[in-house]
């Protein structure tokens, strides 16, 4: 178990910079078409657009190889270029899923080294979706985005969702909680009387759900118009000076969760999850999803997380 001091100073070395960050300098990030473990592909519908699309096994998890590939390419937006990105817009290749849980058998005893560092660079990339305040990020989600896919989104600046869209928190239901961020931004969206009512009862929250709490801003019922819808907004957006956009998301920072709160969730996270009953539960998950393939019960979430206590019907619709 990494120290608490650890997570916080990993949380302040990510405070939001100043206007002037945004201020371009001569030199330019290189652009590629895939990342280095190839769960990131690239494309650039116009020269300030990044279009990032996500495609990491069967159920888009948050292992390793994603989270590498994810601080491989937010790591240099920090430092602002005239080819670094006004806009990047997060999807997927996989049309059941956006983005998934984080995997699961980095949860399993013993905890060792390399898992501690997976949770560390967790933090490291969700911090520098807040910091960098130069891009705006914006998540195209039209597939299943459960535990750390919705907490990820939760901290990009913009969600919009298509008809294939579900997401929640299931963590509870394992005797976990959403230590990733979910449980202080859901709280910042949604309100706390909200929050409370789906992180504890790990709830489903489907595209016209999540547009009425706030937590998208926008359902599309039509997947096509919502890929038209968000790259037309992303080219109004990305049309206007960089130092404006970089005030903005600034200023409006200032309405995130503290860090602190983040940083004492994610060290709660991994003190409970180490509990037996929560080990038993990892254990049993990882048995129901068949070690987390796109079948019945990955398909199934946040449902079929009640396959737990023995009351899931076996079905694959949340």
């Amino acid at each position: 178990m990494w120290s608490l001091f650890l997570l916080s100073s990993l949380l302040l070395s990510a405070s939001a910079p100043t206007a002037a960050a945004a201020v371009a300098h001569t030199s330019s990030i290189q652009r590629r078409d895939v990342s280095a473990h190839g769960t990131l592909t690239f494309t650039y519908p116009s020269p300030n657009i990044t279009r990032v699309t996500i495609n990491n096994g069967p159920v888009n998890y948050v292992d390793r190889l994603f989270t590498d590939d994810l601080l491989g390419f937010l790591t240099p937006l920090q430092n602002v270029t005239a080819s670094t990105p006004k806009i990047v817009i997060f999807d997927s290749s996989n049309p059941d899923f956006f983005l998934g849980h984080i995997d699961m058998t980095s949860l399993h005893k013993p905890i060792t080294d390399a898992k501690r560092k997976l949770g560390a660079d967790y933090i490291k990339f969700t911090k520098l979706l807040q910091s960098i305040t130069s891009t705006i990020f914006i998540a195209e989600m039209d597939g299943r985005a459960f535990g750390a896919g919705i907490e990820i989104a939760a901290q990009m600046d913009l969600r919009f969702v298509g008809p294939g869209a579900k997401t929640g928190s299931f963590e509870e239901a394992l005797g976990l909680i959403a230590g990733g961020g979910g449980q202080t931004f859901f709280g910042a969206i949604a309100g706390k009387a909200k929050a409370m009512e789906y992180l504890l009862a790990a709830k489903t929250i489907d595209g016209p759900t999540g547009e009425a709490l706030g937590i998208y801003n926008k359902y599309y019922a039509d997947s096509a118009q919502l890929t038209a819808g968000v790259l037309q907004l992303a080219q109004r957006i990305a049309l206007f000076p960089r130092v404006a956009l970089n005030q903005t998301k600034s200023v409006l920072s200032f309405l995130n969760p503290p860090s602190d709160a983040f940083g004492l969730d994610f060290e709660a996270f991994y003190q409970i999850e180490q509990l037996p009953e929560e080990q038993a539960n990892v254990g049993k998950f990882l048995e129901l999803s068949e070690n987390q393939t796109a079948g019945k019960f990955e398909l199934g979430l946040g449902e079929s997380v009640l396959g737990l206590y023995g009351l899931w019907n076996g079905s694959s619709t949340a």
